[in-house]
């Protein structure tokens, strides 16, 4: 039996209403893209599921993640993937 890891928390700012800054795993981060993420249903409106996001480090501009988060519980939110970009 295997269980899958617990998502990371990120704690996200937003400009807008689109993430611009956030903090994950202790380190700051810029956000350079964002898309918000979509779940289409036939029988119902279409609902934001999250944002696939493009970050840079703060500390080390030359370190760009590709992330996907979500909403979690109050106001926290979860990284649910992640990438080197």
């Amino acid at each position: 039996m295997s269980i899958a890891p617990a998502a990371d928390i990120v704690h996200v700012w937003t400009d807008a209403g689109a993430p611009a800054r956030l903090v994950w795993a202790g380190r700051r981060f810029r956000v350079v893209a964002a898309v918000e993420l979509h779940q289409h249903s036939p029988l119902e409106e279409a609902r934001s599921t999250g944002w696939a996001l493009v970050v840079v480090a703060e500390a080390d501009p030359a370190e760009v993640r590709a992330l996907q988060v979500q909403p979690g519980t109050g106001d926290t939110w979860c990284v649910v993937d992640t990438d080197s970009a």
